[in-house]
């Protein structure tokens, strides 16, 4: 027997039934109320691009508690995210462990302020409700498949099989055997 190691990079956008659970309203308030404040900032001030959230902790322009409350359901999404992750990939590998988990709401928004539908774009980037994980799984073989290279395709297929009921969207966005 021998084991493979896969780092994947792994993106989930958690459903919003699940959030509503634990929510009073919708993450999708926060994403749409940063992003009117976030864009009337850029246009005043001109900068030619959206800035991440934590920019915005030291201005006196941005409420403090929107800002909060941002972080606070970023924190549940990632808890949420991280347990339901083990809970489901946890049958099929050996072992599922986890680098990093980053809300990508809190990551440099890929929206610039000329695009056509800019503000729906930041609002959706900025909504608390989806992570980036980088997680490596072990895979347990049997010799005989030693060189054969299918380690790391059949992670990514397992994953996304295994994760895509759970979750309102999931993109494997890169893999590597280890």
């Amino acid at each position: 027997m021998r084991f493979d190691k896969v780092l994947l990079t792994v993106n989930v956008q958690l459903k919003d039934e699940e959030l509503q659970r634990y929510l009073p309203r919708s993450a999708d308030i926060i994403g749409q109320t940063l992003a009117q404040i976030v864009d009337e900032y850029v246009r005043q001030n001109k900068t030619g691009y959206y800035p991440a959230i934590e920019f915005f902790k030291s201005l006196e322009d941005v409420d403090a508690a929107l800002i909060a409350a941002a972080e606070q359901v970023a924190w549940l999404v990632s808890k949420l995210a991280r347990q339901t992750i083990q809970k489901k990939l946890r049958p099929i590998f050996s072992s599922v462990h986890f680098r990093s988990i980053q809300t990508l709401a809190f990551s440099l928004p890929r929206v610039r302020p000329n695009q056509p539908d800019a503000i729906e774009k930041l609002a959706r980037h900025y909504t608390p409700d989806s992570v980036k994980t980088e997680l490596i799984v072990t895979l347990m073989r049997r010799d005989s498949e030693a060189g054969d290279n299918r380690a790391e395709p059949y992670a990514r297929k397992m994953i996304f099989r295994w994760l895509q009921a759970e979750f309102a969207s999931v993109e494997v966005t890169s893999s590597k055997l280890l």
